[in-house]
């Protein structure tokens, strides 16, 4: 399995801090982003979304179309349904759903599925996009439970 570059948006503090740690941790390297600022991600950067919709009841809808639109992976860590979660399902580059207890196994199981869709949904060269992206687009579909 190659080694994967993740994005994690979410809120500052300790819910995306240890996310962040459980990805090093396996092998893997994490930048996280509150999505407040993430006008200024460049659009190369990373191969798998990671977004924590755990804890406060926050609005997501601001970024519902642009990770619809993403070409990369994403990984939705959840602590309750929400709407977002069916709306990001049928995403065309992939949208895993974590759920219950934090356990290493479940994200090894989420990182390889990751890497199974960067390898055949990533186009031989990046699309480049204008400077003023704000975050990354489309992704093939599967849904873990």
């Amino acid at each position: 399995m190659s080694l994967l570059d993740v994005v994690v948006l979410g809120p500052d503090g300790h819910s995306r801090t240890n996310l962040e740690e459980t990805i090093r941790r396996l092998g893997h390297s994490a930048v996280g982003l509150d999505p407040a600022s993430v006008a200024g991600l460049p659009p190369t950067h990373g191969d798998v979304l990671m977004l924590d919709l755990r804890g406060e009841d926050r609005s997501w809808s601001d970024l519902t179309s642009e990770l619809l639109d993403d070409e990369r992976p994403l990984v939705i860590v959840a602590d309750q349904p929400r709407r977002m979660v069916q709306t990001l399902a049928g995403r065309p580059a992939g949208t895993l759903l974590l759920t219950g207890s934090e356990d290493d196994s479940g994200f090894r199981v989420a990182f390889t599925l990751c890497n199974a869709l960067c390898s055949t949904s990533r186009p031989t060269t990046r699309r480049v996009r204008a400077a003023s992206w704000g975050l990354p687009s489309a992704l093939r579909a599967a849904t873990a439970f």
